[in-house]
C-alpha cells in the first residue's frame, strides 16, 4: 500500500515571476490540468509555425545568439513571463496551438541551462501538450551538462524529470535506466539521499525486467501526487487503474493505493 503524502516542491523563483495575483500552485494545476485530460497527448497542434507568431519564433531565436552583456538570467527570465502571458491566452491557444512552446523553452534553457526549476514546465509544455517528448529531452541535456551534484541539492530533480519523459513518453526504457542511476548519483550527501535507493531500485527494475509495471505504477503516481484539481488525478488515476492499482479511500478522506499482488 502506497500513501500519497507527498509535499511540495517549493519554487521560490517563480514564485516571484509571477505578478499578476496567480499563485505558482495554482498555475501549475492549470497547466496540468490541460496536459493530463482524458485521451491522452492532443493531436491538434498545427504542424507549422502560424504566420502571426512568426515574429515571436524570430526574436526567440535571435535570444539564443544574442549579446546578453551578462544578463543570461535576467532574458531568461522575461522570456518566461512571455511565455505565461502566451500560454495564458486561451484564444488564441485553441484556434493555433502551442506551437512555440518549444521555442520559447529552447530560448529558456540556452540562456538560463542551471535554473531548475523551469525544467518541471519543460516537460509539461514541449512533451506534454506537444507530444514532443525527444525535444523536451534534447533541452533537458543542457541542465544535465550545466548543472553538478547537490548543486543546488535538489539538482537530481532534472534527472529524475528525464527518466519519466522517457519511460512513460518517448519508450526509451534503457535511457530512462540511465537518468534514475543518475537521479541516485546526485541525490547522494544531500537532504535528498533517501531518494537514492529508491531511484537505484527501479532502474534494476527495468533491467531485470523492462516490461515490470510496477516502475511505471511509480511514475504515474508521481504525476498523481503532484496536482490537486480532480479532473488531473483522474486521468493519472485511469493509468493507474489499466495497471491493476486499486485505490482505496479512508475515513479521513486520504486516498493509499494497493499494488497488485506480486508486483510489491
Amino acid at each position: 500500500m502506497i500513501n500519497l503524502t507527498v509535499p511540495p516542491f517549493v519554487r521560490h523563483r517563480l514564485s516571484t515571476l509571477v505578478p499578476w495575483g496567480i499563485s505558482l500552485g495554482g498555475l501549475l494545476g492549470a497547466i496540468a490540468l490541460q496536459i493530463y485530460a482524458p485521451g491522452g497527448l492532443r493531436a491538434t497542434t498545427p504542424t507549422a509555425v502560424e504566420p502571426e507568431d512568426e515574429p515571436t519564433a524570430v526574436q526567440l531565436q535571435l535570444l539564443k545568439t544574442m549579446p546578453t552583456f551578462g544578463f543570461e538570467n535576467l532574458l531568461a527570465d522575461w522570456t518566461w513571463l512571455n511565455f505565461l502571458q502566451y500560454f495564458g491566452d486561451e484564444a488564441n491557444r485553441k484556434r493555433f496551438g502551442y506551437e512555440l512552446n518549444e521555442n520559447y523553452f529552447d530560448a529558456i534553457t540556452a540562456l538560463d541551462p542551471r535554473w531548475l526549476d523551469i525544467y518541471v514546465f519543460l516537460s509539461t509544455a514541449v512533451s506534454f501538450y506537444q507530444g514532443n517528448p525527444e525535444t523536451a529531452i534534447q533541452f533537458m541535456e543542457r541542465g544535465t551538462t550545466a548543472l553538478f551534484p547537490g548543486q543546488p541539492p535538489e539538482a537530481w530533480l532534472i534527472w529524475r524529470l528525464k527518466a519519466i519523459d522517457q519511460l512513460l513518453l518517448a519508450g526509451d526504457t534503457p535511457g530512462a535506466i540511465q537518468s534514475l542511476e543518475m537521479a541516485a548519483n546526485w541525490a547522494e550527501n544531500t537532504t535528498y539521499q533517501d531518494f537514492a535507493p529508491q531511484f537505484r531500485q527501479a532502474a534494476q527494475t527495468l533491467k531485470e525486467n523492462p516490461d515490470n509495471p510496477l516502475v511505471r505504477i511509480n511514475a504515474w503516481l508521481s504525476v498523481y501526487s503532484q496536482v490537486t484539481d480532480q479532473r488531473v488525478q483522474e486521468r493519472a488515476l485511469q493509468e493507474l487503474l489499466k495497471l491493476g492499482v486499486k485505490p482505496q479511500v479512508g475515513a479521513d478522506g486520504q486516498t493509499t493505493f494497493v499494488i497488485p499482488p506480486g508486483l510489491e
